[in-house]
């Protein structure tokens, strides 16, 4: 049964909870800022108390009747938890009051078998992948890689698994520091994090099996936490490889507790950060305009953390991730918010291929993507880079990535 339930709230302030299959949906509240400005907030909470979602999405569509006429306010993918939704477009004058409020809940088919998504648990090593989402009629107005944003923009994947998403390997243009496009071919499928690492994914990475902490570290929040190279990977050079141990235990009583350590021993793959043209190919997502959203610079606050100062802390030093829109392949974060460190060391030359950094080191590797402080959204161009020193200095952030082996295919 695709439909669930249908759940009607007269006020703002009225809860009418109504369950089947052990789901249910709630309108919580509905916030009116009128009359200053004709905006309303539509506050609900999807509950599924019995695993009935699993691995689907669900469609919320919440209308509401206003003399006697009835409006869509929201049509849009959730997840379990609680909501905060805007009423895009509510008639002139609306007062809540004179509203009668209801949601519908729809499941989508579960998410099919593929590689389109490749999932870390980060406390038992195992690896699992899925595929994109399929829309089933009831999700027709959506795509499926709506459908598949909405299923891993959850603290699940914030916190005790990680999300890489595939890059198909194909012809892609990027500049890589030029004023000019360039082709480059990939002979290899590459996975890259659709967030940034958060504290909370060193938190539980760094977790033994039995659930033990290996070293004390209570802090399992979704802020970022400020990382070198050194901190990262062990070794600061680029085509290093990362060090090798039995198993994560080995690892943490080796004292060895850096992430890309610890992940390659639970998993027993290679992860390392991208290379910088790893990073600007995902960043693009296929486009070739200025921002990967386009060209329109006013755009930039829909997918952007930008122009925000006074925050010097490492605790408040960015936004939790995916709290914007993400590109077009359903990465979150890649312009703004923290800058992130690419594989790649400054004076290495050019590139040969998208994969491989040069063999040679540098005190300072390229970061790509700004951080939380230009106002100029301008700065958020999908080419825009910076370096940083490797082993000391103001750290930055990073997201995971796996080239696949032909072999593996």
């Amino acid at each position: 049964m695709n439909k669930l339930i249908v759940v009607t709230a007269v006020a703002a302030s009225t809860v009418l909870p109504m369950m089947l299959n052990a789901a249910s949906i709630s309108i919580d509240g509905v916030r009116q800022h009128w009359p200053w400005s004709n905006k309303v907030e539509i506050k609900y909470t999807v509950t599924d108390s019995d695993g009935c979602f699993g691995t689907r999405v669900g469609r919320v569509r919440i209308k509401s009747v206003v003399n006697g006429v009835e409006y869509v306010a929201y049509d849009g993918i959730s997840s379990p938890g609680q909501h905060t939704v805007a009423w895009a477009n509510p008639p002139q004058g609306v007062k809540c009051d004179d509203c009668k409020t209801s949601a519908e809940l729809f499941l989508s088919d579960p998410v099919p078998i593929g590689d389109d998504y490749m999932i870390v648990d980060l406390v038992s090593g195992a690896v699992t992948y899925e595929g994109l989402f399929v829309p089933n009629a009831k999700f027709a107005s959506f795509t499926g890689q709506q459908m598949s944003n909405a299923r891993y923009n959850a603290d699940k994947y914030k916190t005790t698994h990680y999300v890489l998403r595939k890059v198909p390997k194909g012809t892609y243009k990027a500049k890589r520091g030029t004023r000019t496009f360039k082709s480059w071919t990939t002979d290899k499928d590459y996975y890259i994090g659709i967030f940034c690492w958060t504290t909370a994914h060193y938190g539980h990475v760094i977790k033994r099996k039995n659930g033990q902490d290996a070293t004390p570290w209570s802090d399992f929040s979704l802020k970022s936490r400020r990382w070198t190279p050194r901190d990262i990977r062990g070794n600061t050079v680029p085509s290093g490889r990362i060090a090798t141990y039995p198993n994560a235990d080995a690892a943490i009583d080796a004292k060895k507790w850096r992430p890309l350590e610890l992940i390659n021993a639970k998993t027993g793959m290679n992860f390392d950060i991208p290379t910088e043209l790893m990073h600007e190919i995902a960043c693009r997502a296929g486009s070739t305009t200025t921002y990967f959203w386009g060209n329109d610079a006013s755009l930039a606050p829909q997918y952007a953390v930008y122009g925000i100062s006074g925050r010097h802390t490492d605790s408040q030093y960015a936004d939790p991730p995916g709290t914007r829109k993400p590109n077009a392949w359903g990465l979150y974060d890649m312009v703004g918010n923290d800058w992130q460190w690419c594989r790649t060391y400054v004076g290495e030359g050019a590139p040969t291929d998208v994969f491989t950094p040069g063999k040679g080191a540098s005190d300072r590797w390229y970061v790509r993507g700004e951080n939380i402080y230009p106002i100029d959204p301008t700065r958020l161009s999908s080419d825009i880079r910076s370096s940083a020193f490797t082993k000391s200095g103001a750290g930055y952030s990073f997201r995971m990535a796996y080239v696949v082996p032909n072999a593996d295919k």
